[in-house]
């Protein structure tokens, strides 16, 4: 009821809002035809207002990542994934398939693998613009289409005018929060990378090895198995700046590597590094190395220091992602096993991960998770053996 009524409101204040910015109207007279209108026609204003803004926000999204698409194919890169919310569009084996993903803080995405030559000779300002100008273009559009739409005209000219209107101006904040250069949380949008990946070559290796790397894994190859001249030992390399959002997610896939790799000390030295700096990470990649912190707790026996992060706030954030991503379903069963003491719970988050591994987006985790799930049990029944 909450998220209708905000909702609601949303809508109002963007119709309404559009209303006294590009017409005569003053807010006065804005609410004297409100209160002109009878209650039915009231409702049906609301419900065009929320409609029509709901729509206007996903089809921008859709323009907004097909824009990256759009100009990153005619730059070289090929597809990897086009997600939208948690629908994704992927191709594997020459043919395309829908899959759930969710990544929180995100609406959309369009993940491409880069050409196949030497990273200075890999564009990334297309990638990046084309976004921003697919918005841009839209909003150009939505509003000559606004413009020309009769005000004194039929129902269905009123909500084409009122629906153009809100896609205009949605469209201007996407081009507005993308396009100018900004750096949030440690990451850059659009407009920050457009200026500067370019100019910061060391940046761009790691852009460049996030996204082969993300295409490898989606394609099924393990985190394992990415080139081990990517992953050095931390003590030969200079300190992780957590702060950092392309470090921080690249030591995500570190850690990955090492654990696919069954390096727990190696793995524990890069998540205690992350536990040392957690003010500094940006939230999604504070949960994420959280959770990995709790797994490599619990496979190397440091069950204390497991329970440490185990807190509600944890839980609840994995119980959401489970059913789209395989890492979750690999943590709890974990947690089912060595906190709650229920191998049978364990063994069958285990089962169904099984039954359900080709429904996830990144086959080559999925295919880890299985594997480390299958180990954990394992030396757990040797353990009780033991004893």
């Amino acid at each position: 009821m909450l998220v209708f009524l905000i909702s609601c409101t949303i809508g109002l204040l963007i119709g309404g809002g559009a209303a006294v910015l590009f017409t005569d109207l003053t807010w006065g007279q804005l609410l004297d035809k409100f209160a002109q209108i009878d209650f039915v026609n009231l409702l049906i204003l609301i419900a065009e207002a929320i409609l029509s803004t709901i729509v206007a926000v996903v089809l921008s999204i859709v323009v907004h990542e097909g824009g990256h698409l759009i100009f990153s194919l005619l730059t070289g890169y090929r597809f990897v994934s086009f997600r939208v919310f948690n629908l994704t569009l992927i191709k594997t084996n020459g043919r395309y398939r829908l899959k759930r993903f969710a990544l929180g803080g995100t609406g959309g995405q369009c993940l491409m693998r880069p050409p196949l030559r030497a990273v200075t000779y890999i564009d990334t300002r297309w990638y990046n613009a084309g976004g921003v100008l697919m918005n841009l273009l839209t909003a150009c559009i939505a509003f000559v289409l606004y413009y020309y739409t009769p005000t004194d005209g039929s129902r269905f000219d009123e909500t084409l005018g009122l629906f153009c209107l809100i896609m205009f101006i949605i469209n201007i904040i996407i081009v507005l929060t993308n396009g100018i250069p900004l750096r949030m949380g440690g990451i850059g949008n659009d407009g920050y990378n457009f200026l500067h990946l370019e100019r910061r070559p060391a940046d761009k290796q790691l852009l460049y090895r996030l996204l082969e790397a993300n295409a490898l894994v989606q394609s099924g190859t393990q985190p394992k198995d990415l080139p081990t001249k990517w992953f050095p030992q931390p003590s030969t390399v200079a300190p992780t700046d957590w702060s950092d959002g392309l470090q921080a997610n690249w030591q995500m896939i570190a850690v990955a590597h090492f654990e696919s790799q069954h390096d727990w000390d190696v793995a524990y030295q890069l998540l205690s590094d992350a536990m040392a700096h957690r003010q500094q990470l940006l939230g999604l990649f504070e949960k994420e190395l959280t959770t990995e912190m709790v797994f490599v707790c619990l496979a190397t026996g440091r069950i204390d220091e497991a329970r440490t992060y185990w807190t509600g706030d944890l839980i609840t954030y994995i119980r959401q992602y489970a059913k789209t991503q395989s890492s979750k379903q690999r943590i709890l069963s974990a947690s089912t096993l060595l906190l709650e003491d229920d191998p049978a719970g364990a063994r069958q988050l285990l089962a169904n991960l099984r039954e359900r591994k080709d429904d996830y987006l990144l086959q080559g985790e999925a295919a880890m998770d299985l594997e480390l799930m299958e180990w954990l049990l394992m030396q757990s029944n040797e353990v009780s053996m033991s004893d």
